[in-house]
């Protein structure tokens, strides 16, 4: 009996699931620390974490034992790997003991390892993890620079922010600006969106009334070294400013919606309907090709401007009306994009332009359109033979009226 129950526990044993818990040390010193996660430290003979560089471990060194990974930062070049080799330790760790892994802030906030160490326990049944909260450094931003996060804001890691994530009508919080270099990249972003002298605050060790705010324009954020840490967030406040908002798209749907509206618009805007305007689209085409002919950059600017402003003129009375808006024909161009570009979107291979055509037919068909005669292409060689003959004519609008109609009474 007694060696059936020794085998019995041994099998057990192997088959035991660890826990990894995560912790949160909050946003500062002991004094925000939860008493919670204080009491819970306190029992422990190990914790292993994140990086030493935090208060509260300062305050606790002499008392707990703690194991960093702050030598994985030194021996890789991106934070995605970083990370990564940390949670490979940790789960490493797990198949012999439980391990209590500590992270500055809130577990849940801006915490790349905990939704690794996440994804990890859905793959693996040989470890759990779990979560003890921290306060969030996210209320002490907005305590110091005294915003309420209730009007809407957007969080972002500064170590990996693109132009189009960026939401100007919304406050943004930055994260992980702990240089200048960082600072310096995340400059060059936020002009993409917004002006160069907007300003932005840097808030370093935000803890109620103590935070040290800078002010100053994006072109000076990274001017001072001195201003970034481990602790420090770039703070960018919701555009207010209409003409800031001249660059938004979802600004111009708006403005060519409230052209159109029966209510409140332009009485030529409201009269409009997609056959009163398709000659303007025809002139507007005409005046792009004259751009392009000319190299004149600024006027290509101003001319495809005029082309998607018949876009949105279009859409915007199908909106009115109540059968189409800008989201449909955006949704069915990126579909008929990515559907038609297998080798670039999907598994297929392209290296010729026989290749690209045979994707391309193979991809019609199976879209199921009929085949028809192609009028546009016939008009389009038409319109672009008459005009490569008079474009460098100099004709006024009454000789080229009758030019033409000479060339159509030859035909």
């Amino acid at each position: 009996m007694e060696i059936n129950y020794i085998i019995l526990k041994q099998g057990v044993d192997d088959n035991m699931t660890h826990k990894i818990t995560i912790i949160g040390l909050g946003n500062y010193g002991l004094d925000d620390l939860p008493l919670g996660i204080y009491r819970f430290i306190q029992q422990q003979d190990c914790v292993y974490a994140r990086t030493l560089a935090h208060p509260v471990i300062e305050a606790l060194r002499e008392d707990i034992h703690f194991e960093t990974f702050d030598d994985i930062y030194e021996a890789h070049q991106s934070f995605e790997d970083v990370y990564q080799t940390i949670v490979d330790r940790l789960l490493e760790l797990a198949q012999q003991q439980d391990v209590i892994y500590a992270v500055p802030g809130h577990p849940y906030v801006a915490e790349t390892t905990t939704m690794l160490l996440l994804e990890a326990e859905k793959q693996r049944d040989d470890v759990s993890v779990n979560v003890l909260g921290g306060k969030s450094f996210i209320d002490d931003i907005f305590a110091a620079v005294k915003i309420d996060p209730n009007d809407g804001f957007t969080m972002l890691d500064g170590t990996d922010i693109q132009p189009e994530r960026l939401n100007v009508r919304t406050a943004t919080i930055i994260t992980q600006v702990y240089s200048n270099m960082v600072a310096a990249d995340l400059k060059i972003t936020l002009m993409e969106r917004y002006p160069d002298d907007y300003h932005v605050k840097i808030v370093d060790g935000a803890h109620g009334d103590n935070a040290q705010i800078t002010e100053l324009p994006l072109y000076e954020l990274d001017r001072d070294a001195s201003y970034f840490n481990n602790l420090t967030s770039v703070f960018v406040p919701a555009v207010e400013d209409e003409r800031v908002l001249y660059s938004d798209f979802d600004f111009a749907v708006q403005t060519i919606d409230t052209l159109v509206d029966d209510d409140h618009g332009c009485p030529w805007d409201q009269a409009q309907t997609h056959a009163s305007l398709k000659r303007y689209l025809l002139e507007e085409t005409f005046e792009l090709f004259e751009a392009i002919d000319n190299k004149d950059d600024w006027h290509m600017i101003e001319e495809l401007g005029d082309i998607l402003l018949q876009v949105l003129l279009h859409t915007s009375i199908g909106k009115k009306e109540g059968y189409m808006d800008i989201r449909e024909v955006i949704d069915g161009l990126n579909a008929k994009m990515i559907r038609r570009h297998p080798h670039i979107f999907g598994e297929q291979h392209a290296e010729t332009i026989d290749d690209l055509n045979t994707i391309w037919l193979e991809a019609k068909q199976q879209e199921g359109k009929t085949p028809r005669v192609k009028f546009e292409k016939v008009f389009a060689d038409h319109f672009m033979s008459l005009y490569d003959k008079t474009k460098n004519k100099d004709f006024d609008e009454n000789m080229l009226k009758a030019y033409l109609q000479q060339g159509e009474a030859e035909s």
